[in-house]
């Protein structure tokens, strides 16, 4: 029904009103409708302030997670089962890894012995024409992470910047330069330090969350290039 703030949605279940807890800030503005489905996950815990999550958005496209937690325990499960696409000769080392007053998602270990740090970012915005783009909204953290793994990428370290798109409907990436220029162009910076970039989508149902397919990406921005 609305969206009084970033982390709560009002809307109805068997025609009584609730508030439920958003765990996505982003703007969503393309995925939260008016009349649109949402799956919710009741919780009995009394210290709560809302008894609902949201987890999920039925679209014409399929559905959509907006959980955000939900990438980075993808991706750890995957870590622990050396199946995450792309890296499944990785070993996990640990996760939270504090770095210059900054946490990063995950330290590795490369099929070389080589240390290596990961940052997971969750996507959901899709355009019309199958172009996902992040972030959804103005990221000031998603940019210190970008430029803090670009610096250690540049003292010869390997590191890595994973985005799980969390819907299947998606063919190409880009960084939302008109949202974010900031964070888009630190992006590209750091692809020229050495910063790797790979982005899968998900196959999403009301019972699971799978790997879906490897993507493309284009960095570049042909309105700022041309000034």
């Amino acid at each position: 029904m609305e969206r009084p703030n970033r982390f709560l949605v009002r809307c109805k279940v068997d025609n009584n009103v609730i508030n439920a807890h958003l765990p996505d800030p982003g703007r969503l503005k393309e995925l939260l409708l008016p009349n649109s489905l949402l799956f919710l996950e009741h919780s009995q815990l009394k210290n709560r302030k809302t008894h609902y999550t949201v987890h999920l958005v039925n679209t014409p496209r399929g559905y959509v997670s907006i959980n955000t937690r939900y990438p980075n325990m993808l991706v750890f499960k995957s870590l622990q089962h050396y199946c995450l696409p792309g890296f499944e000769h990785y070993q996990l080392v640990r996760p939270e890894v504090p770095i210059k007053n900054h946490r990063l998602d995950f330290e590795l270990l490369s099929p070389a012995g080589k240390q290596v740090f990961m940052e997971v970012k969750s996507v959901t915005l899709v355009e019309e024409d199958g172009t996902t783009c992040f972030p959804d909204a103005v990221t000031d953290r998603g940019r210190s992470h970008v430029e803090l793994l670009s610096y250690l990428a540049s003292q010869g370290l390997e590191t890595s910047v994973y985005f799980v798109v969390q819907r299947s409907d998606a063919s190409l990436f880009t960084p939302h330069w008109e949202r974010d220029p900031a964070f888009s162009l630190s992006l590209r910076k750091a692809t020229e330090k050495g910063l790797k970039i790979a982005v899968y989508t998900c196959l999403i149902s009301k019972e699971s969350i799978q790997w879906g397919k490897h993507l493309p990406y284009e960095l570049k921005d042909y309105r700022y290039d041309k000034k």
